[in-house]
């Protein structure tokens, strides 16, 4: 347990006003003198000498408190200058410690008394002051690293060009015209449709609580720094309390998986091509961020052998044969090296980008040769000119 934690920080020189007293000018003090030879000296009745030493201590604190500050209710302070006379008046005489009287002052026995009762009293005022003050220093702490956290939030927001919303601004697109709508949900959390007052549609991620406010704040911090066409861009966040939101650019025409799955229509050849290539060119971008290096890192590398199995056997039956035979098994070589187990047979995103590049300017070229050659065949000159007719 470090000293912190204990509140012990308010007793260090410059914490507090009674904490930066010198040894040197509370030895000066007629307060001092008493509380010392009182505290030193038992000559008295042992009752007798307890109450005078501990009323010349409480003297000594509050003749340090009257020097140090004109506030009756500060509590705090008088019990820092309750430690501050302790310390002083122990440190007076050494060879002969005035904590050792003072503790002398408790009777043995668990027989009650009067003098166990006095002191009871006497001692569960600067206890009871002492544990108040450690409580009110950690919830101090704690918010004033709350406040500095949604701070941080905020500042990284304004330079990033991030909105900071609200959470009343983020339920009202949620519930924006009474229907809540869940497009998906992923082990971090669910994502909603959203409608922003300006009509802009957006997604919003509901993080789950399980979440820290460290890992949030370091996901907003990277995600606000990336700008890339293939990428979905951040739009905002949102933190109030255990409540965690980010707020995306919305996709009008759903993912790619359900582009794939879906049984009404299918994507051509040409634009799975193309979207393997953006998605290579975005993966680029990321692994080589100016910044540092941004990676998933939940990708599951299951190593995959084609062995001697027809290309066929991996074509979508809804292409009817329309893909390019060559090109079709250059991407699949490729997809295997990627998700080898061992980091030494995958290849860098450089060469993916590359090989992808290449398969899809291939496909383009092939793309136009054929529109042109459609066009030629389709076309019929006319030999007749056409002129336009006088005013």
């Amino acid at each position: 347990m470090s000293l912190n934690s204990c509140g012990f920080q308010s007793l260090y020189l410059g914490s507090s006003k009674c904490s930066n007293l010198v040894f040197q000018d509370v030895r000066k003090l007629q307060q001092y003198q008493d509380a010392l030879d009182k505290c030193s000296n038992f000559d008295h009745p042992f009752g007798e000498s307890c109450a005078d030493c501990t009323g010349a201590i409480l003297s000594l604190r509050d003749s340090l408190y009257n020097q140090v500050t004109n506030n009756n209710n500060n509590h705090t302070e008088v019990a820092i200058c309750a430690v501050a006379a302790i310390v002083a008046v122990a440190a007076g005489k050494p060879n002969d410690p005035a904590v050792d009287k003072v503790l002398r002052c408790l009777p043995p026995s668990a027989s009650g008394s009067d003098k166990r009762s006095l002191w009871k009293s006497l001692l569960s005022v600067p206890v009871v002051i002492l544990a108040i003050l450690l409580v009110v220093i950690m919830v101090k702490r704690l918010s004033k690293k709350k406040l500095r956290r949604q701070a941080n939030l905020k500042e990284i927001a304004a330079w990033s060009g991030l909105y900071w919303f609200c959470k009343r601004e983020i339920e009202n697109a949620m519930n924006y015209g009474g229907e809540k709508i869940c497009l998906g949900r992923g082990s971090a959390g669910q994502v909603y449709r959203g409608i922003l007052p300006s009509g802009q549609l957006v997604a919003i991620k509901h993080l789950t609580k399980s979440n820290t406010s460290e890992s949030f704040t370091r996901e907003v911090e990277g995600l606000s720094r990336l700008r890339h066409p293939n990428l979905v861009c951040l739009f905002g966040c949102c933190i109030e309390g255990d409540e965690r939101y980010l707020v995306y650019e919305f996709c009008a025409n759903g993912n790619l998986a359900q582009h794939l799955l879906r049984r009404d229509s299918h994507l051509t050849w040409e634009t799975r091509v193309r979207i393997l290539r953006d998605c290579s060119y975005a993966l680029k971008y990321l692994h080589h961020h100016i910044e540092g290096c941004v990676v998933h890192r939940d990708i599951k590398a299951r190593d995959v052998s084609m062995g001697k199995r027809p290309l066929s056997d991996f074509e979508d039956p809804r292409l009817n044969g329309k893909v390019d035979k060559t090109d079709f098994e250059a991407i699949l070589q490729i997809a295997v090296l990627c998700v080898a187990k061992s980091s030494k047979g995958r290849p860098t995103i450089e060469l993916v980008f590359e090989e992808l590049d290449k398969v899809c300017r291939d496909t383009e070229t092939r793309m136009k040769q054929k529109k042109d050659e459609s066009l030629s065949t389709t076309s019929t000159p006319s030999s007749k000119s056409s002129k336009s007719a006088p005013l």
